[in-house]
């Protein structure tokens, strides 16, 4: 039997061939059901799209894209003209960049166009304007993504678009009515007091119009404490912060409002005009400052709530920074070509001068010679005549006092020379002047000096010089150094004090190993800068000296010289006291670190340092121990220049904070120390005359908001 059921007659085996044969007829069938499908939902989609096979030709073209187009299906269909649709030339489209797996092409061709899809693997996204569709062009955004079969093999590739010119126009539209939504929704105010529908409509219209726009809107009370009653979603985008904390944490706003822009704002205890404008810095979630433009309008109802502020807020950095950066390379160009004629003359003059100079220099020698053979005949006249004796003149002085001449002679005309070899070099615009080369901080030091040092002295009674020996090289150009530290020792000169008394002036350079840079530093006890004009200071065309002269050029001017050597400058000023101007220049293969204004807090309180740590970023506490003293806090500070303020417990372990306060001062007379004490502790202080701040414990972080507002901070 098993013999038999295993044997298989011609009628069985043509039964099963038939059966087979059914089987795939219906997987055609199957298949063609699928593609006819699949070509009705290309076909019948109404975003444009096609596909092309391995072989680049085309296997689909939709009517949406026949439509956009202008091209029939049965043009391109199993050709590969797919191009002709976009370009006017032929050129490879996104889907042949990935038909033929040269995805690293596709930045030649889409350069700052395209992105990876974030929901489609082996697929990417593109935005491009497209001049050969319709009469004006039109803006498309496509995505190409790669077909593989079920083994994983490519079979084609699928490109779809979306005409979003429109949209395009919609946004700048959108843009230029701002200013006419606000009157708008001043007209609708009445309105939308007389009917609750009209208000929650209206209201979720305007809603989804300010979300989808790159601002933040924003209301506030328009009096004291002026609390924040709606912000929009947008702020988390643009600050990295939960809306929920700009509502909910009293102070919130205000406290990452920069200290030296706490002003711009509106405060006070009532807000009195109508709109306003301001910008100011707001330091973002990430511990780093923005520039935000601040668009205000002062809403009053009558008998109705309370007045408010409604505005906007808007990230404006990179445009400062790029309007900034344009006024710096038009004036780096005005004083290129300054420079350029300065040049000619200095060469002019040099030329002129020289001729003497060489003349004297010159004869120099010869006038030794002469007198050499002079000088016996001077001694044995002296012997002789008693007319020298009559008068008193002595042979050794006359010898003396003409071979101090001479010597006075050779060292002037020397001197002389190098002043002009030195205007020279500053001023040479050449392409070799604009070179990059390993450099001495301390030659451009002695070069800038030589310079400007006889004009500076007439208003500075002492110039103090501190140049650390053996300073590691830094690459840059020697005569643009010497014209940022001509710069900074001119505006040290012109801020001294009138009334006769002189100033003091110290050029100091350093290095610091933990920022891996060399650090110039010009302070001087002038009249010191008001906070009012600290932001603008490196401006182009800034100046406060506009009647007497001042062009506000030259600081802006040194800061694009240090921003070409990679370099960062700063200012700390105390008015009265005087400023400190700082140059970090990174060392010789080295990068800057970020560098940030600090404060320096010491105590022997964990809970009072730790309050303190959590209300300012910047700040950087100590607990101070047995080995503290005045010594190592010095080093912290010199290691430490970006240190602005130190605040200290008024009693540590075994140091009293009055004599930490005058060694600070003694050392580095602008950074701010405040002293921190108990409320009884510090009325003592105070009767003692104990000079500068105190902050009371323990409500010391509001307080000491305060004082860094009123004392100001370093610039960098």
């Amino acid at each position: 039997m098993a013999k038999n059921a295993a044997q298989q007659t011609p009628a069985d085996e043509l039964a099963g061939l038939r059966r087979r044969i059914a089987d795939l007829e219906k997987a055609e069938q199957v298949r063609h059901a699928g593609e006819a499908l699949l070509a009705s939902i290309i076909g019948g989609s109404p975003i444009p799209t096609f596909v092309i096979g391995r072989d680049h030709r085309i296997l689909y073209w939709n009517r949406a894209l026949e439509e956009l187009s202008r091209i029939r299906a049965d043009e391109v269909i199993g050709t590969n003209q797919q191009w002709r649709a976009f370009y006017a030339r032929e050129r490879p489209c996104m889907a042949d960049l990935l038909v033929d797996g040269a995805q690293k092409a596709i930045p030649t061709w889409y350069t700052g166009k395209y992105i990876p899809s974030k929901l489609i693997d082996e697929a990417y996204e593109a935005t491009d304007f497209f001049p050969e569709l319709g009469e004006e062009g039109r803006w498309l955004r496509f995505t190409a993504a790669v077909l593989r079969d079920a083994g994983g093999r490519l079979v084609g590739v699928v490109e779809t678009l979306e005409d979003i010119t429109e949209r395009r126009q919609a946004e700048e539209a959108l843009r230029a009515a701002h200013e006419k939504l606000e009157s708008r929704v001043r007209e609708r105010t009445a309105e939308l007091a007389k009917a609750n529908l009209a208000l929650k409509e209206t209201t979720e219209h305007l809603s989804l119009i300010l979300e989808s726009l790159p601002i933040v809107s924003y209301s506030r009370q328009a009096e004291s404490p002026f609390s924040l009653t709606y912000v929009s979603t947008t702020v988390k985008e643009m600050t990295g912060y939960d809306p929920e904390r700009f509502l909910e944490e009293p102070g919130f706003w205000e406290s990452r409002v920069h200290p030296d822009d706490r002003t711009r704002p509106p405060r006070g205890s009532k807000v009195r005009r109508r709109q306003g404008k301001s910008e100011y810095r707001f330091r973002i979630a990430d511990g780093s400052y923005r520039w935000f433009s601040d668009y205000w309008r002062l809403l009053r109802h009558s008998g109705g709530p309370p007045p408010q502020i409604a505005g906007v807020w808007q990230d404006v950095t990179e445009e400062k920074r790029m309007r900034q950066e344009a006024e710096l390379r038009l004036q780096q160009m005005i004083q290129t070509h300054k420079l350029t004629a300065l040049g000619e003359v200095v060469a002019g003059v040099a030329h002129e001068i020289n001729n003497p100079v060489s003349f004297i220099s010159y004869n120099i020698p010869l006038l030794e010679e002469i007198w050499s053979a002079v000088e016996p005949s001077i001694h044995r006249l002296g012997e002789i005549d008693p007319r020298w004796r009559d008068r008193d003149v002595r042979p050794e002085e006359i010898t003396r006092h003409m071979r101090e001449i001479i010597e006075a002679f050779r060292v002037a005309s020397n001197r002389i020379s190098r002043v002009i070899t030195n205007l020279k070099e500053f001023s040479r615009s050449d392409e070799r002047s604009s070179r990059m080369k390993p450099l001495q901080v301390s030659e451009a030091v002695q070069g800038a000096l030589l310079i400007v040092g006889g004009q500076i002295r007439r208003t500075v009674s002492t110039i103090e010089q501190r140049i650390e020996p053996d300073l590691p090289p830094i690459l840059g150009n020697i005569q643009k150094l010497e014209q940022v530290l001509t710069n900074l020792l001119i505006n040290a000169h012109q801020s001294m004090p009138d009334g006769g008394r002189k100033g003091r002036l110290t050029v100091s350079a350093r290095s610091v190993p933990r920022l891996s840079a060399v650090l110039l530093e010009v302070e001087d006890n002038g009249r010191g800068i008001p906070r009012e004009n600290l932001g603008h200071l490196f401006d182009p065309f800034f100046t406060t000296r506009r009647d007497s002269g001042g062009t506000g050029l030259g600081l802006s001017i040194s800061y694009g010289l240090v921003r070409e050597h990679n370099g960062l400058i700063g200012v700390l000023s105390r008015p009265g006291v005087g400023s400190r101007f700082s140059v970090f220049l990174p060392v010789e293969g080295k990068t800057l670190p970020k560098i940030l204004p600090s404060i320096l807090c010491l105590g022997t309180d964990a809970e009072f340092l730790g309050t303190l740590k959590a209300a300012l970023v910047e700040a950087e506490t100590w607990v101070a121990g047995p080995g503290i003293g005045v010594p190592s806090v010095l080093k912290y500070l010199d290691e430490h220049p970006e240190v602005d303020t130190v605040v200290t417990e008024w009693i540590l372990s075994n140091l009293d904070g009055r004599d930490l306060l005058k060694a600070v001062r003694d050392r580095f007379p602008l950074v701010e120390v405040v002293l921190c004490a108990s409320e009884e502790d510090a009325r003592r202080l105070s009767a003692g005359g104990t000079a500068g701040e105190i902050l009371v414990k323990p409500a010391a972080a509001g307080q000491l908001q305060k004082i860094l507002e009123k004392k100001g901070r370093l610039r960098l």
